[in-house]
């Protein structure tokens, strides 16, 4: 059990959460046992600590999250006392927000180093730049590190080879007995494992040819809308929205691939039917796959000629069986009868 202890601005409630040590893969320690420990965290600190959800995005994403900040007001809102005061709260809100995350992000360090198995804590000390992420409690240094660790991505092989293993990894998944939930999650954690070292999935020419007309367009209707072309970070928010929808419909089609065949088979025909018909019904987002899994039904289909003759065959097999009994009812009977007027 790892106690917490309350810090010093108070932003942390009092508590406790039990974790199981976490093993590097030579002591047995399993990428699931890794999860598990995550997603134990994340739900604690969400919960018991102030502005918890900052850390637990900082968790998921292995980066910190952006605030925005409070914009100043102008000489009209100044005049008006009570958007003064919601103003000063906003902005102590933010000023607190910013340093609560620090001061949680070296909780978090401790919390993680002191739940990790003698080996794990040596495999880590020995990386490049432990002595400066010890000084700062820079949790996000040690975040990557463990998940390189239980995900043998170490610097035992070249990381070109690694990156090549994770890809052979996700194009070998199937969903198979996996509910659907599951298995949207399994497939997005790998995926993203494979981005954060190097990979860039299936993104080839015609992705790129896509990336730049959507571009193209966003650009020419943000200028017909405002009046003036975006400006440097503008365009460069635009640009990231576009790849990111781009990747998604990339993840989704590997998805849908990949679903269990008992149960969607007929799905995965329908829509390759679609297509080649001129109509293409494939989901463009992981939602929209979860919402189709989730509420797909099988269409009806007629028995196959081998079990209906199987089934034909068991029923004449059947009527055999009743014919034979009935004669051998009757010659019974017969010879009982025979019997009696003798």
């Amino acid at each position: 059990m790892t106690g917490e202890s309350t810090n010093t601005a108070g932003t942390r409630a009092t508590g406790s959460i039990v974790l199981k040590t976490l093993k590097s893969p030579e002591e047995g320690g399993t990428k699931k046992e890794y999860e598990d420990f995550l997603e134990k965290i994340d739900s604690h600190v969400s919960i018991n600590w102030e502005f918890g959800q900052d850390v637990a995005y900082a968790i998921r994403n292995t980066k910190l999250p952006t605030f925005k900040e409070p914009n100043d007001l102008s000489d009209n809102d100044k005049a008006v006392q009570w958007k003064v005061r919601l103003w000063n709260q906003t902005v102590d809100r933010y000023g607190m927000q910013i340093a609560t995350l620090e001061d949680n992000m070296g909780a978090l360090f401790a919390l993680l180093l002191d739940n990790l198995s003698k080996l794990m804590k040596s495999k880590v000390r020995a990386k490049k730049g432990y002595t400066k992420a010890d000084e700062d409690k820079d949790a996000l240094w040690l975040l990557k590190v463990v998940e390189d660790i239980t995900l043998n991505f170490e610097e035992t092989k070249p990381k070109l080879l690694a990156v090549d293993d994770q890809m052979e990894r996700i194009m070998k998944l199937k969903q198979g007995e996996a509910t659907n939930e599951d298995y949207v999650k399994t497939v997005t954690k790998e995926l993203k494992v494979f981005e954060k070292h190097g990979g860039d999935f299936l993104w080839g020419k015609t992705q790129t040819r896509a990336y730049a007309l959507r571009s193209r367009l966003a650009i020419d209707e943000y200028t017909q809308n405002n009046g003036t072309p975006p400006d440097a970070e503008s365009e460069n928010e635009l640009n990231n929205m576009i790849k990111k929808a781009l990747k998604e419909e990339i993840l989704a089609m590997a998805m849908m691939k990949r679903v269990d065949k008992k149960r969607f088979g007929n799905l995965q025909i329908s829509l390759k039917n679609s297509y080649l018909l001129g109509k293409n019904d494939y989901p463009t987002s992981v939602a929209e796959v979860l919402k189709i899994l989730n509420n797909y039904q099988p269409e009806w289909t007629p028995p196959s000629a081998s079990g209906l003759l199987r089934h034909q065959l068991e029923t004449l097999e059947l009527e055999t069986q009743l014919q034979t009994a009935d004669q051998v009812y009757r010659s019974c009977n017969q010879t009982e009868t025979n019997k009696l007027i003798t």
